[in-house]
């Protein structure tokens, strides 16, 4: 009696609480283990709560919970415990959501996959989730492909595949596809997680816009047994990062050969700068004109303002043993760098569950997102007269135009280029953007091995926009001037109204069985149908020639005309589909689907499009013996897999040669139509893209370093391409398949816990992916596809290249490279048609990562290198103005043309050590034929580093918060983006990550402010 009496009073009973690290709650069904005594096990009860009687050998608790990583905490005297788990991405028992709500764990995988967890996609606090994926995920490509106050970004994984078709991957938010715009416009704190499947395998559930991979994306549910309520304030300051490489030599002035001064010049090929006091501009009409000293300013770049963003979340948590709801709401107030650009969003979302018993179980979702914009619709206008600004020239003088006399049309001091305050005011666009989203999932369970899903959604997009040129009329003393159409011509004004709406409805029916056909194979079989339908309309109308300055509607016009369009679309896809997982025991696993689909948008006979697919993996750590008892590879695993895909990269009738009204028709009352120039083939067919892929997982040292290596290639044919006919049948082009593209890649992820104890945990990780996309042909008639239009360079798709390509006019070359001048004037030619000038898209991205943690600190950095490929600015203007650093190369002097040559008497071409150019000003470097027009100039190495994030956040301790029941948790961080970029020196013209979108990437041109970067701080407290 005495021994069980001494037993019981070493006993004692210990409790806890265990929570989440990236949301702070409680997480239910924790095991909690007695590592001394492996048959004690407890779980945390709904609120994440345990109590667990320990016997007196009992010192450590274990903690696990299938997604995150396993936990050991020593007991203490107090016998509480307070446990934090955080998110393991790399665990072979997670479950992760694959495609069309259906979940596998990570060891059933056969294809490459990255899960993006909430806390890396928010620590630098970005409004943009795209953006927040910059660097992360092994094979993605991301580009701007717009600037301002909420830029754009193109998302492709494993490169392009399609020649004039969609390259970009399918974003799924809760199951409902989604608009790539809404990337944007989501609210980043709502984000539980995002699944990217590189591959085409998705597309057996989300139908052809699934062939170029898909972003899963899972949004937040509430947990169960706890309710809470977090607030957050983030404040984020924007400058201007990169600005094209600017002269600080010469002023105002156009003249050949002589460097004369010139005083309403925007070209700056006039003298040196003196300091002396020179006049600028014409006379007014009061007899006034204004002087400044002749000496360099910086205003081109103080022209861009300090934006700022402002973003307010709140956010509601809460649920019982039978449902979970959550609530949130954002503001975001962004003011840009533009001057008075600005735009705000405003998003709300619940979502929940509820189990209703008896197997019946519902799930939604709804999203309300509404956006505004207030921008100018002239930033390619406005960049270039800021850069056809002469360095002299106080520029931001003139932000009042309306009432300072040097600053208004009239007499601004540059008589071809407009004042850039003027312009970006004169010239605006209003734009309302309201999205709508919902997703109900009705579940019945009826047997433990069988279950069906009854899915309904909606998103729909509406918007409006109004855009403006406002009239104005110069003074008859500034016509009377004589100077140029800028001072000769009234504008006259314009207005245009638009709107517009999308609406996607689907539904969709599971059939699911999960069941052990016997001790050691599982099945698990979903046989699915679904039926979708997108219809969208747009209208718009416009007129010139304003009745009253400051009035922007249609009914007041001078013109007798206005000019409208309209356009209607709906398009319909149903398919049906079906997924298979074979598991043999805990290590080898098959998984095959299949889907059909039948679009409308394709002819008739080619509507059904069938694709199979099949991947497998071998869990070699569970198979062998040796591999299973070791105690440095905690998992190792191969797989493979083989997918056909059908792309459907055509609209809604677009199969039919259509008419048109002519230009200038209606004349006279009397209507005006012509034909279409292209006819298509009327046994036009889907894209078909074949990929196999095959890598390897591993998690070695206890989980401490995770590997990934995937290689993969695809082939995608029947490529919908217009080939030139002869115009005697009436067309010009026949759309068609023809053509092949191949890609060839490996994307690797090695991710390693450097040094972890009970306080400092250091996280290093990396990913890199190699592209080789190639086009394999096109047709026996067309070799070569333009993607872009204008200008002096292209980019194209050339049979037998790389794809992308940019061709574009060089100088002429001598057959060892040397560019070929005149023997007398020293000036060099152009080619007559373009030459390849290299591939446009990065065949090397490396992302890195480094996450340190102490106590409560955390330090996380994400930095991206990009290379293997060129790029082009669009930059001829800031030359042709000569504000640009180039043309100081030479100090304006007469120069020998760097690595050139010519013909001598004897048809040899020598070195040219002595002749120069005959002017090494304005005769040079303005010139079409000599400099501006040749893309050589202006392609430049696209290599770069790039700082993408820092991020500093301190989760107060709660000792410091006291007793105090409300305030369960406050985190502070400060945060930065695009902090740092690091680029070849020949490259003074941009980021090179600012592109044109579509498929035409390579080509930066002025239609883009210049890039930013952030910094700013946050608070959030938890109640």
């Amino acid at each position: 009696m005495f021994v069980a009496i001494t037993a019981m009073a070493q006993e004692r009973t210990v409790t806890g609480t265990v929570t989440a690290k990236e949301d702070g709650l409680p997480i239910p069904g924790v095991s909690v283990k007695v590592k001394e005594v492996p048959n004690l096990i407890v779980q945390t009860s709904g609120d994440g709560k345990f109590s667990l009687r320990v016997p007196s050998n009992g010192r450590t608790l274990v903690f696990t919970y299938v997604g995150y990583a396993p936990k050991e905490v020593v007991i203490t005297s107090s016998n509480r415990v307070t446990v934090i788990l955080e998110s393991d991405a790399q665990s072979l028992n997670e479950v992760v959501v694959t495609a069309g709500g259906l979940t596998a764990t990570k060891a059933q995988l056969g294809t490459a996959s990255t899960t993006v967890r909430a806390e890396q996609l928010t620590q630098a606090k970005q409004t943009n989730v795209a953006s927040a994926l910059a660097g992360k995920v092994a094979g993605l490509q991301l580009n701007a492909v717009s600037t301002g106050v909420n830029p754009n970004y193109r998302l492709v994984l494993r490169g392009n595949r399609s020649l004039l078709g969609n390259n970009q991957a399918l974003v799924v938010v809760d199951n409902i596809i989604s608009p790539n715009s809404i990337l944007g416009n989501l609210n980043p704190d709502d984000i539980e997680d995002i699944q990217v499947l590189n591959g085409g395998g998705a597309a057996a559930l989300y139908g052809s816009e699934a062939s170029n991979g898909a972003l899963i994306i899972t949004t937040k549910k509430g947990k169960n047994g706890v309710t809470t309520y977090k607030i957050g304030q983030t404040v984020n300051a924007e400058w201007i990062s990169f600005y094209p490489g600017l002269q600080t030599s010469f002023g105002s002035g156009a003249d050949s050969d002589l460097q004369i001064y010139t005083a309403h010049e925007n070209q700056q090929y006039g003298p040196a700068f003196d300091g002396t006091l020179r006049p600028i501009g014409d006379l007014l009409e009061d007899g006034s004109m204004q002087s400044v000293v002749y000496s360099p300013n910086n205003s081109k770049k103080e022209f861009w303002d300090t934006g700022l963003t402002n973003t307010t979340d709140f956010s509601m948590t809460t649920g019982d043993d039978k449902s979970r709801y959550y609530v949130s709401a954002q503001y975001v107030d962004v003011s840009g760098t533009t001057p008075k650009d600005k735009w705000n969003r405003f998003s709300v979302r619940f979502s929940g569950s509820r189990d209703f018993g008896k197997g019946v179980s519902l799930d939604f979702t709804t999203n309300y997102i509404q956006n505004r914009y207030d921008v100018t619709t002239a930033t390619s206008s406005m960049y270039d007269q800021i850069l056809q600004t002469p360095a002299q020239i106080p520029l931001t003088a003139y932000k009042d135009w309306q009432n300072d006399k040097f600053a208004n049309p009239n007499g601004y001091y540059n008589a071809y280029y407009a004042n850039p305050y003027f312009t970006l005011a004169n010239n605006r666009q209003a734009v309302r953007n309201d999205y709508l989203a919902g997703n109900l999932d009705l579940k019945y369970k009826p047997l433990d091995w069988l279950s069906f899903l009854y899915r309904v959604n909606i998103t729909t997009q509406n918007a409006s926009n109004k855009n403006w040129t406002d009239k104005f009329v110069l003074s008859a003393y500034t016509k009377s001037l004589g100077l140029s159409s800028l001072k000769n011509n009234d504008i006259a004004g314009s207005v245009s109204d638009g709107e517009s709406f999308s609406t996607q409805l689907l539904t969709e029916f599971q059939a699911k069985v999960n069941k052990n056909i016997t001790e050691d194979i599982k099945l698990d079989f979903t046989l699915g149908g679904a039926l979708r339908n997108n219809t969208s309309k747009n209208i718009g109308v416009a007129a010139t020639g304003l009745t009253f300055q400051g009035l922007f509607n249609i009914a007041h016009r001078t013109a007798a005309n206005i000019t409208g369009s309209e356009g209607n679309s709906t398009a319909r896809q149903q398919g049906v589909y079906g997924d298979l997982r074979l598991g043999y025991k805990d290590y080898l696993y098959l998984h095959a689907t299949a889907r059909n689909d039948w679009w409308s948008t394709l002819p008739t006979q080619n509507r059904s499009i069938f694709y199979p697919a099949v991947d497998a993996s071998f869990v070699l750590s569970n198979a062998i013996p040796s591999l299973k008892d070791s105690k440095f590879v905690n998992s190792l695993k191969v797989r493979a897999g083989y997918n056909e895909v059908g792309n459907v990269n055509l609209g809604a009738y677009n199969l039919l040669t259509t008419f048109s009204q002519s230009g200038g028709y209606p004349y006279n009352n009397i209507p005006g139509y012509g034909i279409d120039s292209r006819v298509v083939n009327p046994n036009l067919k889907a894209e078909r893209t074949k990929g196999v892929e095959g890598g390897i997982d591993a998690e070695l040292w206890n989980n401490r370093l995770s590997l990934s290596v995937t290689a993969y290639h695809t082939s995608t044919t029947d490529q919908i391409v217009p080939v030139a006919i002869s115009s005697a049948s009436g067309f010009s082009s026949y759309l068609t398949n023809t053509g092949e593209v191949t890609n060839f890649g490996l994307e690797n992820t090695l991710n390693f816990v450097a040094y972890r104890n009970d306080n400092w945990q250091v996280d290093i990780g990396g990913n890199y992916t190699y592209y080789d996309n190639k086009v394999k042909s096109i047709s026996e008639a067309v070799t070569r596809l333009n993607l872009s239009t204008g200008g002096s360079v292209q980019t194209v798709a050339e049979a037998g290249q790389t794809y992308p390509m940019l061709r574009g006019i060089d100088y002429k070359r001598d057959p060892q490279g040397r560019v070929i001048v005149d023997s007398r004037t020293g000036y060099p030619s152009a080619t007559e048609s373009g030459v390849i000038l290299g591939n446009s898209s990065p065949k090397h991205i490396l992302g890195t990562n480094l996450a340190v943690r102490y106590k409560s600190v955390r330090l996380a950095a994400v930095a991206e290198y990009r290379g293997g490929y060129i790029a082009y600015a669009d930059a001829g203007s800031f030359d042709f103005s000569g504000s640009g650093i180039r043309t100081v190369t030479y100090n304006r002097e007469r120069f020998v043309f760097p690595n050139s040559s010519y013909l001598d008497a004897n048809g040899q071409y020598v070195a040219n050590t002595n002749v120069t150019v005959r002017d090494g000003g304005a005769g040079f470097w303005p010139s079409s034929a000599y400099n501006t027009g040749i893309a050589t100039n202006y392609t430049f190495s696209g290599a770069y580093w790039k700082i993408r994030e820092v991020s500093l956040s301190y989760d107060i301790p709660k000792k410091w918060l006291g007793n105090n029941k409300v305030v369960k948790g406050i985190v502070v961080a400060a945060q930065g983006r695009n902090l740092f970029l690091f680029t070849p020196k020949e490259n003074i013209f941009t980021d090179p990550d600012y592109m044109l979108g579509n498929n035409a990437i390579g080509i930066s041109t002025l239609s883009y402010t210049p890039p930013t970067r952030f910094v700013g701080g946050s608070v959030t407290v938890t109640f």
